[in-house]
């Protein structure tokens, strides 16, 4: 009977564990980068128990009113790192130069000052082509930038070959880019060279007519 009993017992939590599901957040549309988590974009779902380590977001993304840190698809399972990990504000921007933004965009912000070319803002979300969202302990600062007419050059980037560095002089720029072009790195595929052509013959030489 004992024997009958942890057997059963095993089987039970076989079944239990079978049928275990926890509470994850899916997006329902898309979300843009800086965007509001609301009863329009998600919703709680159950999913099984597969036993395994998930990393998934154990809070309420709408309650917390958190906002999205890059944009996120339809059927998307909410995760931490998911979202924006500060207290944002939106804040106006003139760029100087920049590429075609929109909502949802993520991008890098240099300006000049004095010789050099300094990154001042790193993976920040656009709100539209003139707002974006920043920490709000740098507020006073954005604004400054404004108020004073500082030029600002946007990027969209992914980061990648962005150094934290005090920026860049001229010199600086001119000797890494011509590294990279002795190095091959030209951004894009290199072209084999057009076939060689035959050169024309030339024109056959007259022949001189006998005189009389």
């Amino acid at each position: 009977m004992v024997m009958l009993a942890v057997i059963g017992a095993i089987y039970l939590e076989i079944i239990v564990q079978a049928r275990a599901t926890h509470q994850v957040w899916m997006v329902t549309q898309q979300v843009t980068a800086g965007s509001h988590f609301t009863a329009d974009n998600v919703r709680q779902v159950s999913v099984p128990d597969t036993g395994d380590s998930l990393s998934y977001y154990h809070g309420n993304p709408i309650t917390d009113h958190k906002r999205a840190g890059h944009t996120l698809d339809t059927g998307h399972m909410l995760a931490d790192d998911d979202f924006l990990t500060r207290e944002m504000v939106l804040v106006p921007v003139s760029f100087k130069a920049a590429p075609p933004l929109r909502n949802g965009d993520v991008i890098d912000v240099y300006t000049q000052l004095g010789n050099r070319t300094i990154q001042v803002g790193r993976s920040l979300a656009v709100q539209s082509a003139t707002t974006i969202w920043v920490p709000a302990v740098d507020e006073p600062s954005w604004v400054t930038l404004q108020a004073n007419s500082a030029p600002l050059f946007a990027v969209t980037s992914s980061g990648i070959g962005v150094p934290a560095s005090a920026g860049l002089g001229i010199q600086d720029a001119v000797s890494s880019l011509a590294g990279s072009v002795a190095g091959g790195s030209s951004g894009v595929s290199q072209l084999p060279p057009p076939p060689a052509t035959a050169a024309p013959s030339p024109p056959p030489t007259p022949t001189p007519r006998p005189t009389r």
